[in-house]
Order: C-alpha cells, then structure tokens, then sequence
C-alpha cells in the first residue's frame, strides 16, 4: 500500500470510529462518566489503536469526551449551565437564519420541510429515529441560509444537545407521535410569512427543553 492510501485509510478509518463513538456517546449507550479505553475499541472494532487514539482527540475537540492524564478518556458530564447557553446560540443562529431566509422562501421550499415532517409521520415510533429527523428538519433551514459558520456552528451544539435529550428524555416523556405535531406547526407558521412572528415559535420550540 501506498503512504498517501495509508494516510487515506487511516483518516476514513479515523471518521468512522469517531461518527461510531459519537452517535454511542449522543444516544446514552456511553453515559457522562464512562471511560473509554482506547484498546477495548481498536479490538471490538478490529482495527490498530491509530485511528482509534484520532478519533479520540478530535472527540475531545468537540467536547464529547475529556482526557484525563494518567487515567485515560472519559465521556464527559453535562453542565446544565453550558447546556442552556448552548440551547441560547441554537436558537440565535436558526431564528437569524430564518430572517435571512424566509422572504425568499417559495412552495418548494415549504414542501421540502413538509416532506420531513410526513418521514415523522410515517417513521419506526423510535427516539432515534426522530431525533435524526429532527436533525434534518432544522438543518435544512441553516443549510438555505448558505452562511457556512451558522451551519458549523449548530452542527457541533446539536451533537450537545441531543446527548441532553437524549439523557432527560425519560423524565419528560417526549413522545415520537408528538414531533411531527411540533414540526408541521413550525411549517405553517413559516408559511405565515411573518418573520418576527416565526422567530418567536422557533424560540420557544427550541427553548422548551431548558425552561421546563
């Protein structure tokens, strides 16, 4: 094999256990607290600790985990404090992005974001898969800003809030059934073409988890 195949693989190899550690630490299947032993993956997955030890750091970059000298890689606890600020740039950067946007927004555009909500509609009654839907909804409206940091930016505060959700969605019971409700309400609201109006809902749409 070549170095710049080697190089390639090792990258691939790198993205891949990251995107696999991430989604295990958003989804609770590794809890605030848990270690995770570089080792112990590169043998579960079959892979060299190399691209293990990357996806490690760039983790850690993202504040998912956090390295501990001596000890080793821990997923890291939730601060209900950062968590609220976090929820408060989400809702910045998605009600800006609607100001931006919804002049220009057409029936096109509108039937996109209804086509999301009939895949909640319609989709496995399973948090996993709504929250990902969830995802697409509201990423599809920074993506229509084409303003390049606010989709950088949500895209590492979803990873945050997500793994919040995910963590407090038993005390709050949020049902799958619900979110295409939520969803289908936000459509009609942009339809309205009132962008104040639509920056208020989608505040409080995106608020609720934090101020209960």
């Amino acid at each position: 094999m070549s170095k710049t195949k080697k190089v390639n693989t090792l990258i691939s190899l790198k993205d891949e256990v990251k995107e696999k550690l991430r989604e295990d630490i958003i989804m609770s299947k590794l809890k605030p607290g848990d270690r995770i032993v570089e080792t112990e993956v590169a043998k579960r997955l079959g892979i060299s600790q190399v691209p293990v030890r990357e996806a490690l750091r760039g983790l850690e970059e993202e504040g998912l985990i956090k390295t501990i000298k001596y000890r080793g890689a821990f997923v890291s606890e939730i601060d209900p404090v950062e968590i609220y600020h976090m929820f408060s740039l989400r809702a910045k950067i998605e009600t800006d992005a609607i100001e931006l946007i919804l002049p220009q927004l057409t029936r096109r555009h509108f039937g996109e974001l209804y086509d999301i909500v009939d895949k909640m509609k319609y989709a496995e009654k399973d948090y996993a898969v709504q929250s990902q839907l969830d995802m697409e909804f509201h990423r599809t409206i920074i993506e229509w800003s084409n303003v390049e940091v606010y989709l950088r930016i949500w895209g590492m505060l979803t990873n945050h809030i997500r793994r919040y959700i995910t963590l407090l969605n038993p005390k709050v019971q949020i049902l799958p059934e619900e979110v295409h409700q939520y969803h289908q309400a936000l459509v009609e609201t942009l339809e309205e073409k009132d962008v104040e109006k639509a920056k208020v809902v989608f505040k409080e749409h995106i608020m609720k988890m934090v101020e209960k």
